[in-house]
């Protein structure tokens, strides 16, 4: 499981570095796009990134790492 996990990380910050703006710059456009449509496929198609990197950036990856409980 933990191999998974790595290899997930791994591709969000590969995509991340594919982004010539900056990641702060990507964020703001993330997240005024999914503000507007409150759709994670439309703010992807939008704006032409990968779901992991929307994923991360309107925050659900963390409120998922760390606020939901493994059971």
């Amino acid at each position: 499981m933990l191999a998974s996990r790595v290899d997930e990380e791994t591709s969000i910050l590969r995509s991340w570095r594919r982004m010539p703006d900056g990641y702060d710059a990507i964020s703001k456009r993330v997240n005024a796009s999914y503000a507007e449509t409150r759709d994670i496929r439309e703010t992807m198609q939008e704006l032409l990134l990968p779901f992991d990197v929307v994923w991360e950036m309107v925050g659900y990856a963390d409120y998922f790492a760390f606020e939901v409980d493994e059971d």
